[in-house]
């Protein structure tokens, strides 16, 4: 079992690495249309097109009131359509439109820009990394 210091350690680690990517996608939200968050729903909705709204929540890992606020919010600015399911009349998709793409790919590429120097870690520390992520969030699920 991991003593205080350790867990603090691990905590304080986590918070220094989140508020970093905040500081930096905050500046960037200055300079962009769209904030983090609409920016993962619009990821999402490209890789995973013509989903529903609580499919889209379990992507994000948000709850469904959430994300519905987000994507009104996209859906006002133009970035994404709430449309028909065809196979369920009852049911609505969402598609990115064209000006969404547009700005998804601005917002990606001025990302990438700015933390593609993190890539230069060698393949075998991020696989460890996200390995280690996975078995920390397994541990954390079984004590929900």
């Amino acid at each position: 079992m991991l003593e205080y210091d350790e867990m603090y350690q691990i905590f304080s680690s986590f918070r220094q690495v989140n508020q970093s990517f905040h500081r930096l996608f905050w500046k960037q939200e200055e300079e962009k249309e769209i904030t983090r968050i609409q920016m993962l729903v619009l990821s999402i909705l490209i890789e995973h097109p013509n989903i529903g709204l609580a499919e889209l929540a379990e992507l994000c890992h948000m709850g469904s009131s959430t994300t519905s606020g987000v994507v009104d919010r996209l859906v006002k600015a133009e970035l994404v359509e709430r449309g028909r399911c065809l196979h369920d009349r009852r049911s609505l998709e969402l598609q990115v439109t064209e000006k969404g793409r547009e700005v998804q790919k601005r917002v990606y590429e001025l990302w990438m820009s700015k933390v593609s120097h993190m890539m230069d870690l060698p393949r075998e520390d991020i696989d460890n990394l996200l390995r280690i992520h996975s078995l920390m969030l397994e541990k954390m699920e079984k004590e929900r």
